[in-house]
């Protein structure tokens, strides 16, 4: 019976009741009536890497693309704090990502997770709506915008990790909604959040944060990230690029902490209290050429709502600045960064400074960076009564990092 089987496909075949597979075109003989609009038909995806979407899959039209993206950070760091060693961690942080765009170019989508922590968890989900340059629509879970510095990727970033003040007066990740835009001379940012912890699926009642930064280019757009020399390609640079920002965020959240239970190997949250706080920062960039210039000053004032402890302000600022000592691709910086917690405590000081050797294989996916960092963290006596947050363990803590940063 097996011939009669194979006669039968042979004629199914010839009257065409087996249609060539999709994507194909046909002969002119087959197409009858659909002659036209058959022809040239072409696989409805293309694929791929490219230096704008990375690894992707892409319809002709371009209005759907999928692609998955990954930032990982692997180091080797000695940590010593007055001398003792220190656990230290293997990754700087490590995140798959998925993004694109559905419908059109301009409807983008974001999700990425942080394996960096376990238990793993969600990192951003955000869905962008951006139809003209000057305007446009962020919602989910997202980077709030305070920081020009904290709002870079890990890969656009010059030290292998975000800078310790940034990070003390950055207000972190946060489900809502942001209205941003971008012109050859402003870049402007202003958002709505829920308050409420990264790990936690749900807003806190009653809680939110707003953040709002502008960031002004009197000499047209800066370049790429804090390595505009290193990504500006066959391209000179311009002689001489300043700009600078102004920024501000404030809100009423509940402060927490994150404590691993091993037992059900997952983290709780724990709420700490209640914090009402405001907070007004700026930032400088200089690029000329080869050298550039960058840094952060902020000022908060916090108010501990839930504890006995009184309101209180705060000062930071950080600086560094980088040369490329060969073709683009090796680089020196130095940064430096001074934090005082509390005008009310007498001894909270926080000093720390930092010098690097990078070596960009192929920026901004592929680089390894040297860092040696040394840092003084007062005694801060009382700091916990106050509702003064220490960044640092107290006493001087020394560390070098050898870092090897992968992106795409």
């Amino acid at each position: 019976m097996r011939w009669m089987r194979v006669a039968m496909f042979i004629a199914a075949m010839g009257s065409g009741l087996l249609m060539p597979a999709v994507g194909y075109a046909q002969d002119d003989d087959d197409k009858g009536e659909k002659g036209e609009k058959d022809d040239d038909k072409k696989p409805a995806l293309t694929g791929g890497f490219d230096e704008e979407n990375g690894f992707h899959l892409q319809s002709e039209d371009g209005n759907y693309l999928l692609g998955i993206g990954l930032q990982a950070g692997y180091k080797f760091e000695p940590v010593f704090l007055d001398g003792d060693a220190e656990s230290r961690t293997a990754f700087s942080f490590l995140r798959p990502i998925l993004r694109g765009n559905i419908f059109r170019p301009w409807i983008r989508f974001w999700t990425s997770l942080e394996l960096a922590d376990p238990p793993l968890y969600l990192l951003d989900s955000l869905v962008e709506i951006q139809p003209i340059d000057a305007v446009g629509i962020r919602a989910g879970q997202q980077y709030t915008p305070l920081s020009r510095h904290e709002s870079w990727g890990p890969q656009q970033i010059l030290f292998p990790e975000f800078a310790t003040i940034a990070n003390y007066y950055w207000t972190g990740r946060d489900k809502g909604a942001t209205i941003f835009g971008t012109m050859e001379h402003l870049e402007y940012y202003v958002g709505l959040y829920g308050g409420s912890p990264l790990r936690s699926i749900r807003s806190e009642p009653g809680k939110y944060q707003f953040n709002a930064r502008a960031t002004f280019s009197p000499m047209g757009k800066p370049g790429y990230g804090e390595l505009p020399y290193i990504m500006s390609g066959d391209k000179e640079p311009p002689p001489l690029n300043v700009s600078f920002t102004l920024q501000g965020a404030g809100g009423d959240v509940m402060q927490v902490k994150e404590n691993f239970n091993p037992e059900a190997g997952v983290f709780q949250i724990l709420r700490t209290g209640e914090r009402r706080f405001i907070t007004g920062g700026v930032d400088l960039f200089i690029q000329a050429r080869r050298f550039s210039f960058f840094g952060e000053a902020y000022l908060s004032r916090m108010d501990p709502k839930d504890s006995p402890a009184r309101n209180f302000s705060s000062f930071g600022a950080w600086v560094q600045a980088d040369y490329v000592f060969y073709k683009k691709v090796l680089d020196a910086g130095v940064r430096l960064s001074y934090l005082n917690p509390s005008f009310d405590l007498d001894d909270d000081l926080l000093y720390i400074a930092e010098a690097q050797l990078a070596w960009f294989v192929n920026a901004p996916h592929l680089a390894f960076k040297l860092r040696y960092q040394i840092a003084h963290q007062q005694a801060a006596a009382g700091a916990e009564a106050a509702a003064v947050v220490i960044a640092k363990d107290p006493g001087t803590s020394q560390l070098i990092t050898l870092q090897l940063n992968l992106a795409f």
